[in-house]
């Protein structure tokens, strides 16, 4: 509705929506931030891990101690030191309720919806993580794994059982050669900016996950990471 012409936005004043919880700030970004790189990450995270080990719904992932403590650590040491805290509201707090949400039995979130369209959605919610740690010489070996899952899901899964990327034939083709070549998958340009492409650490750590996947499967990686 157009205020401007002299129409008021609510004929009967603005519902209290603040009563039943909704939360009216300046910091949109900074709470957008939270959502991408702490639930829509977290998401990602687990999407292909737990796909390689044939597990159905979040929930039951979450059941798994190793998952939940990988999430945790994931979190904790390297997401959340990439975000800037809205006052009153720390980030660990919004982490916590990311993690009652995953393990909430009542919602049944498939894994297998999770893994659609990899490609569009790595370089929002896990990418910038890596790059920002990378910057500050901080962790991304969780961020590494989950990567790892990715490709090796990819070159693994059978195409009629794989979930849909409108935008992922490239990296398709990128993770069959990574079988024998694991660092070849970061050659996929559209997800792996240049920053990490040229980061031996980050080479480092996506190569050894990708290694310990492929000899040991995604629960056994897990709990050796």
């Amino acid at each position: 509705m157009n205020c401007d012409a002299g129409i008021p936005p609510f004929a009967a004043g603005r519902p209290a929506w603040e009563d039943a919880g909704a939360l009216f700030t300046d910091r949109v970004h900074d709470w957008e931030l939270y959502k991408l790189r702490m639930l829509n990450a977290s998401h990602s995270c687990v999407a292909y891990l737990m796909a390689l080990a044939g597990v159905v719904y979040v929930d039951e992932a979450m059941a798994m101690p190793a998952v939940r403590r990988y999430l945790e650590r994931f979190l904790r040491t390297e997401a959340i030191p990439t975000l800037t805290e809205v006052p009153g509201y720390p980030p660990g707090e919004y982490a916590a309720t990311v993690l009652q949400r995953f393990e909430n039995t009542g919602v049944r979130d498939q894994i297998a919806r999770l893994c659609i369209d990899g490609t569009a959605k790595f370089p929002s919610f896990v990418i910038p993580t890596v790059e920002t740690q990378l910057e500050r010489g901080g962790p991304v070996s969780c961020a590494a794994l989950a990567l790892g899952a990715w490709s090796r899901y990819l070159g693994t899964v059978p195409a009629a059982e794989r979930a849909p990327d409108s935008r992922g034939d490239r990296a398709v083709e990128l993770a069959g050669e990574a079988l024998s070549d694991p660092a070849a998958f970061l050659e996929l340009e559209e997800v792996f900016t240049a920053p990490l492409r040229a980061s031996s650490t980050f080479r480092d750590a996506f190569v050894e996950s990708y290694r310990d996947l492929a000899a040991h499967g995604s629960l056994a990686a897990i709990e050796r990471l």
